[in-house]
């Protein structure tokens, strides 16, 4: 897309480039708030309402990729900036919201509502309005160490595996030797 300025476009057009912007927006934020849904009505533990509030954190982050899109006018930026920020902090403080409401009506006890708010809150959706969050790492995280070395023995063989790395399953009389690539050079180079 080349850079705009105020003055690339006329006023009419960029009120139709705003309203196409609007309206696809309004349509990413019912298809988020969708999905949220499914995904924390489907957790069943905290690690999985976790899980459920950091990964939804990555589709609200596109909006600010997008406000901060270097071919948009400084206006239409700001503008969409705000609107992002605007609507993240709605949206979690709606989650808390509903918690709230939801735990007061049932049965649970002061401490499940409590650990619930918790989880929301120290998985904060505003997360990333801080100025020092990593946005970029959440549309391009880095890639996993490369899996070390690993042989599975049964309990009889495990005079022929080293004690180095030695890992002993009693339940499935298994054991597991991994071996780090770089402690393994070390150990041939003395």
């Amino acid at each position: 897309m080349p850079v705009l300025t105020e003055s690339s476009l006329p006023p009419s057009t960029y009120q139709r480039l705003l309203g196409h912007l609007n309206e696809a927006l309004s349509t990413a934020m019912t298809r988020w708030s969708s999905e949220f849904t499914v995904q924390w009505g489907r957790a069943t533990t905290e690690h999985d309402r976790e899980r459920a509030l950091v990964q939804m954190r990555t589709k609200l982050a596109r909006r600010l990729q997008l406000a901060d899109h270097p071919s948009l006018p400084a206006v239409i930026r700001d503008l969409l900036s705000e609107s992002a920020a605007t609507d993240i902090r709605n949206l979690q403080q709606e989650i808390e919201d509903n918690l709230l409401k939801s735990t007061a009506n049932a049965s649970s006890d002061r401490s499940v509502r409590e650990r619930l708010l918790k989880t929301a809150r120290a998985n904060s959706l505003t997360a990333i309005l801080e100025p020092n969050f990593p946005l970029g790492a959440l549309f391009h995280p880095e890639p996993a160490a490369p899996p070390g070395d690993r042989r599975v023995a049964l309990d009889g063989d495990i005079d022929r595996v080293g004690a180095q790395g030695l890992h002993h399953t009693p339940k499935r009389r298994l054991v597991i030797v991994e071996s780090n690539p770089t402690e393994e050079g070390h150990r041939n180079a003395q």
